[in-house]
């Protein structure tokens, strides 16, 4: 072993503590990103092949009556693949609350093999009078499988059905969201409602290549004039986005935030790790002095240092890739249940190993660039003067201002004064901080601001209305990912709370063993520990409380611009301003806590002595 990788490794085994924040920091960074970015992967993967596995209709054409001899002729067609013929109907649902109710007319449930469902439960297929309801909206038509449901068609012609079944429509939008009840019916049973059994929807599959949305469109165009040139009138053609779930807009966006939220998740623990090491490369400005007189260079002492950083990366990569792969497997499984789609599988593709594999190297390496340049750069004559960095109390206008409010001696003076010796450090943990408290009340926010603007739009009240009630279900998704987006960075901002205070109390322990000798009880010692923490949380607080109108300006319009055109109307909500106070609170006194103890404890003659 050479002598660069001794000191390596003497490094990190004399500062394993300030080694292992590093390593945390970077693992939960990384675990976030893995776990969003698996998710990402999976859920675009899964809602794709879930949606193209019923064989979705390339387009609808609503017209009169279809026979079989029309639906054969479609079929001859040399540029459609298939066809099939059906009818849909609205009306209402009156099991428990009433809701809306859509019926789909299925010519064949035997020969299905165009936007195809899934039997899961009771009867197959239905027989005249029974009623087949999609799984998801059995939460909303409130009844089970069995019961006998009364239904209404038109005002005042009420109709009863018998639940017979349950089955999966990966191809319909969530039931719950639309606040609407999925119903399949035989044609048969369309008589016993009083309404003429005749199909009127042409689903149509193109031939070719059916992802060609301008040949799609073209092929439908075809059809519209062949229909009518047959005598049959045509009302509306229809063409969805080939491949696409009806969901897949919001979806998109949803996954595109998730991605975003990873990568300041990411970020965040980067700016953790520079802390880190700026306080690593304090510690060792006398060993690079010494590095430099004997004839180092600086790049060879760069190298050392950079060695550890990749070796930081390395333990972070293997601590925090398993906890980021199940995070990954319960978000998929947790948006498929709230999107109602199957995973077939949970693998995660090789190119997200691949990625976060780099991704945790090159974190430690990119935030130790700076630190390293700046430790290197310095003379060997500065890099051995002692005492390097310390400020006689009362030099500066903040000591003396400090002094004047709550006087000399006084553990909130020192608390909050130590807080400020370190600017950088204490500006990097107020941004990590406040970057949690910003998107904690923004979340809030954003929540506030949907439910006035759909009071604007619907009128007061939460569930005033079936529309409205639909509109809380899409907004419930967005809400909920920014809250527990909001809490993960909650969990960073956390953590790079308790690495300051660490970092803090690491650097001052000597001075700590000194005012025990002089009579400082341990309490004191330790009140002075959180104090510090305290005060950088209320720091941060304020400025999370400034940045939080312009990030739900933005966050509010990203996310729901395709349900909100018009815009939100943005509005603050003080219980998130309330909230995050007494949250950020609650972190600074629990991450203050382990160091507090640690500076209280510690033998005076070991903390006087400290070098």
């Amino acid at each position: 072993m050479t002598a660069a990788w001794h000191k390596i490794v003497r490094d990190v085994s004399r500062e394993r503590t300030r080694a292992a924040l590093v390593v945390l920091a970077i693992a939960i960074g990384l675990a976030g990103f893995l776990a969003v970015l698996s998710t990402y992967a999976i859920l675009r993967r899964e809602l794709n092949r879930g949606y193209l596995a019923t064989n979705p209709a390339s387009a609808v054409l609503l017209t009169d009556a279809i026979d079989d001899t029309l639906l054969a002729s479609v079929v001859a067609r040399h540029d459609v693949s298939d066809a099939d013929a059906r009818r849909i109907l609205t009306g209402r649902i009156l099991a428990g609350p009433a809701r809306r109710l859509i019926l789909f007319v299925i010519r064949d449930f035997n020969s299905l093999r165009i936007s195809t469902i899934d039997h899961e439960a009771g009867t197959w297929p239905p027989a005249a009078g029974d009623l087949l309801i999609e799984r998801d909206a059995f939460q909303v038509a409130k009844a089970r499988i069995g019961d006998v449901v009364t239904i209404e068609m038109t005002p005042g012609r009420e109709r009863t059905l018998r639940v017979a079944g349950r089955v999966h429509d990966a191809g319909q939008a969530q039931a719950r969201m639309e606040n609407v009840v999925y119903g399949y019916i035989t044609p048969e049973t369309l008589a016993t409602l009083g309404e003429t059994a005749a199909l009127d929807r042409l689903y149509v599959i193109a031939s070719g290549n059916r992802f060609d949305e301008k040949r799609v469109r073209r092929v439908a165009g075809d059809v519209k004039a062949w229909l009518e040139g047959q005598g049959h009138a045509v009302r509306r053609m229809d063409v969805p986005p080939p491949g696409e779930h009806p969901h897949a807009a919001i979806m998109g966006v949803l996954l595109l935030a998730m991605a975003a939220f990873g990568v300041i998740a990411l970020a965040l623990s980067g700016v953790i790790v520079v802390n880190l090491l700026l306080a690593i490369m304090a510690a060792e400005r006398r060993q690079i002095g010494v590095m430099k007189a004997i004839g180092g260079s600086r790049g060879q002492i760069a190298r050392i240092y950079l060695a550890e950083a990749t070796l930081f990366g390395i333990a972070a990569t293997a601590l925090g890739a398993p906890a980021g792969m199940v995070g990954g497997r319960v978000l998929s499984k947790r948006f498929a249940v709230l999107l109602n789609f199957d995973l077939a599988s949970l693998a995660v593709p090789a190119w997200v190993y691949l990625l976060v594999a780099v991704i945790g190297l090159i974190v430690p390496l990119a935030a130790a660039a700076y630190p390293v340049a700046a430790a290197t750069a310095v003379t060997v004559r500065a890099a051995l003067a002692a005492a390097v960095g310390t400020v006689p109390f009362a030099s500066g206008r903040l000591d003396r201002l400090l002094c004047g409010v709550v006087g000399a001696g006084h553990p909130v003076l020192l608390g909050i004064r130590n807080s400020l010796r370190r600017r950088a450090r204490t500006a990097l943990t107020v941004a990590t901080l406040s970057a949690a408290g910003a998107f904690f009340i923004s979340a809030l926010n954003v929540r506030t601001s949907m439910m006035i603007t759909l009071d604007r739009r619907f009128g007061a009240g939460t569930y005033g209305a079936a529309d409205r009630y639909a509109f809380d279900q899409h907004m419930l998704m967005i809400y909920v990912f920014l809250i527990v987006a909001s809490g993960v960075l909650a969990a960073v901002g956390g953590l790079g709370l308790m690495t300051a205070t660490s970092l803090n109390v690491l650097d001052r322990r000597r001075e700590l063993g000194v005012l025990r000798a002089i009579g400082a009880s341990p309490a004191m010692v330790a009140a002075i520990v959180v104090v510090e923490a305290v005060f950088l949380a209320v720091l941060a607080w304020g400025v999370a409380v400034l940045a939080a109108w312009p990030v739900s300006d933005l966050v509010g319009r990203f996310l729901t611009a395709a349900l909100f055109p018009r815009g939100l109307d943005i509005a603050f909500a003080r219980a998130g301003i309330a909230g995050w106070l007494l949250i950020s609170t609650a972190l600074a006194v629990l991450s203050s806590l382990v160091p507090a103890v640690s500076a209280s404890r510690r033998p005076v003659r070991e903390a006087v002595s400290y070098e």
